[in-house]
């Protein structure tokens, strides 16, 4: 008899960890699988971006520890002192970057309504449920730390012990750097998580939403802060932010620094006992964590049906000034589509959350700013160059960023009411942007900075800075408008995000440069008002020049659109 074929199938996964690879593939699934694509990233393209700053520096570290440039140079140090300022950047970058993508991705740490209804009638005890979820956290918290530190835990060793010559200098080293980077990043994970947990156990339900997207803006900023910080220090210096005492010791990235001193062999019994914290520390998140997490996972998960998906539910936080917005917008049109824009900025959290964070590196920026005018001192009669910046970085992040997110599609299945409300060709695409822009900056420009000029500078300085700020401001606007063509939120395609991260560190770059240059040209006119002649002069060059391009550009780029395609990558001429 023949026998009968046999075919060997692979064996699939059980249940178990089939709900473990679905809940750590949701967390870099896009906001909305079928609107915003174009932001989504994938697990590979994710590790290769957070694998990168770390392999960077730790080339650029190659410089100062090479043998053979020190001997050229005459230089002699101990590397094992000379890597704690170094090693402070490793662990301060490692928290960063976990810390930012556990905020960006905050609302993915808990099953959202789809996965109710798609896990709810299946014969799954929701404790299964909570252990699949929380397994995919921590092996995505594991893979985080890893391939953030993956490149710099080979090379700085390296580099280190190239003095040393020997292998058991090197590993000594890299276990040392290993074991403090990667507890830095579990701490930074863990420490974000035990939030959500806190919150959802403490907050009510009706304000979780409002209060979760404040935490993490504030999350963000103290984040962006330390690390712009520490990277300034580093890139100036090369020194740590402080001597061992004072509030630097209260840091928990300063705690893994004591840490990594202490393994090293080079720690003093005060560096000592703060790496004893920073292992009880890490402890006391990870404890948090899980319980928070196990107590507050089955009331969620049972009350997903009664949730919304909107920031506040039906209420949103900020209301436009019903008197403000029709005097402002005339027609029923210009009305309702500020209403979207506005209820769109205040209740859709991806939207919030881009706006927030990106005016949280405006906040390192100014606060940083304001501290070098502080410590600078203020004339009698005129403010310094720093205190004159503080104003124009403010107007200057908020109308940039309020472009970048006008970009960011929200409500697509719903924008054919625009399209069918308004006629292409005879609307202004730039008339809604301008004026929610305009009224961003221009009140408190008007009713907050001219008074508190007045009080501290008197009527002549105060006249003349308000006028500079609010005319640049405005000449800011309408620069970033010059392509615009649509209303915000309805525009079918989106920027790529890598080109939106391109977009903004230029942006960031340009205010480093440009701002402290007009600070400097205004306080060198307010020694004589008559030089505001020759700057209103130069800003009507260049607004009639904005004109010009816009009147010279061809008609199919000024009229409104719906759908932002691409340009091709390349044209044929077609001379046959």
């Amino acid at each position: 008899m023949k026998q009968a074929a046999t075919v060997t199938l692979s064996p699939s996964p059980g249940p178990f960890w089939t709900l473990v690879f679905h809940f750590a593939k949701r967390l870099f699934a896009p906001e909305d699988e079928q609107q915003n694509r174009g932001m989504g990233l994938g697990l590979g393209t994710v590790l290769a971006i957070l694998a990168s700053p770390g392999a960077f520096a730790s080339i650029f570290l190659m410089d100062k520890y090479s043998t053979l440039l020190q001997w050229l140079r005459h230089q002699h140090f101990d590397p094992y002192k000379a890597s704690a300022a170094d090693e402070y950047f490793f662990i301060v970058l490692s928290m960063t970057i976990t810390g930012l993508i556990m905020v960006l991705r905050w609302n993915r740490l808990f099953p959202d309504r789809r996965d109710f209804w798609n896990l709810a009638p299946l014969p799954i005890p929701i404790r299964n449920i909570f252990l699949a979820n929380f397994a995919a956290l921590a092996g995505l918290a594991l893979l985080f730390a890893v391939d953030v530190n993956a490149v710099s835990s080979f090379l700085f060793p390296l580099f280190v012990a190239l003095s040393h010559d020997t292998f058991a200098a090197f590993f000594h080293v890299a276990t040392c750097h290993v074991v403090t980077v990667l507890a830095a990043s579990l701490f930074s994970f863990f420490g974000v998580f035990a939030l959500v947990g806190l919150l959802m156990l403490l907050v009510p339900k009706g304000l979780f939403r409002p209060v979760s997207v404040a935490a993490r803006m504030v999350l963000v900023v103290a984040l962006l802060t330390e690390f712009l910080s520490n990277l300034f220090l580093q890139l100036f210096t090369g020194r740590l932010p402080g001597q061992s005492g004072g509030l630097v010791t209260k840091l928990p990235s300063y705690w893994f620094l004591a840490l990594y001193e202490r393994m090293l062999g080079t720690a003093k019994p005060a560096m000592a006992s703060l790496g004893i914290q920073a292992l009880e520390s890490l402890a006391a998140c990870i404890v948090v964590a899980v319980v928070a997490y196990s107590l507050c996972y089955r009331r969620y998960f049972l009350r997903l049906p009664e949730s919304q998906e909107t920031l506040g539910g039906n209420r949103h936080v900020f209301r436009f000034p019903e008197r403000m917005a029709r005097l402002l917008f005339r027609t029923p049109f210009d009305h309702a589509c500020c209403s979207f824009i506005v209820k769109v900025l205040t209740r859709s959290e991806q939207h919030v959350m881009f706006f927030g964070g990106y005016l949280g590196i405006g906040v390192v920026m100014v606060a940083q700013t304001a501290l070098d005018s502080a410590n600078n001192g203020t004339n009698e009669s005129l403010p310094n160059t720093s205190l004159l910046a503080v104003p124009l970085m403010i107007a200057f992040f908020v109308v940039s960023g309020l472009r970048f997110v006008f970009d960011i599609p929200a409500a697509l299945d719903a924008n054919w009411v625009f399209r069918m409300a308004v006629n292409p060709v005879a609307r202004d695409p730039r008339f809604l942007a301008r004026k929610l822009m305009l009224s961003a900056t221009l009140p408190w420009q008007i009713l907050v900075l001219m008074p508190l000029m007045v009080l501290r500078f008197g009527w002549l300085v105060a006249m003349g800075h308000t006028a500079t700020v609010i005319a640049l401001t405005v000449l800011c606007v309408d620069a970033l408008l010059l392509r615009f063509r649509k209303i915000p939120f309805t525009c079918s395609t989106q920027p790529d995000l890598k080109q939106l991260l391109v977009r903004i560190l230029v942006s960031v770059f340009t205010v480093l440069i440009a701002v402290p240059i007009l600070a400097g040209v205004e306080h060198w006119m307010l020694f004589e008002p008559r030089r505001f002649i020759g700057f209103a002069a130069a800003l009507a060059i260049a607004w009639s020049l904005l004109r010009r391009y816009r009147r010279d550009m061809l008609p199919a780029d000024r009229v409104l659109t719906f759908e932002d395609r691409p340009a091709p990558q390349f044209e044929l001429l077609k001379l046959a």
